[in-house]
């Protein structure tokens, strides 16, 4: 029996203090091969494979009325939240993502604890 490396969604979830922070989405992700693609299109369609992908939000249009999570949709969302959505979502792809912070219990990244080599200039007779 093998495993199956299914694409799963990822959860945009923008941090507190973020401009968009209570805007959430969930988007699918892609293989390494349709990545490839948009990376060597001549086309900027990054927006466009993110609302394919898109599965759902809880954006709503100024009447408290829900936003559907399609293509279509996307029309109605002012420019600067679908960017965020759509850079949190490729950077989820890549790595880590800025609206996906570290969970509080992770170390702050102190000091080594080794001491520092010391350096000195080499004598004449290593330096040549």
């Amino acid at each position: 029996m093998g495993y199956k490396g299914t694409p799963r969604a990822v959860r945009i979830v923008f941090a507190e203090g973020h401009e968009h922070h209570g805007a959430e989405a969930r988007v699918r992700r892609m293989s390494y091969g349709e990545w490839e693609d948009v990376v060597k299109s001549e086309d900027d369609n990054a927006m466009a494979e993110f609302g394919k992908r898109l599965v759902d939000w809880n954006l709503e249009d100024d009447d408290g009325q829900p936003i559907p999570a399609t293509p279509e949709g996307m029309r109605q969302v002012d420019t600067g939240l679908l960017t965020a959505l759509k850079t949190a979502w490729i950077q989820s792809i890549v790595g880590v993502h800025d609206a996906d912070p570290l969970p509080q219990s992770s170390p702050s990244g102190e000091p080594s604890p080794v001491e520092s080599i010391p350096m000195e200039a080499l004598s004449e007779s290593l330096a040549s």
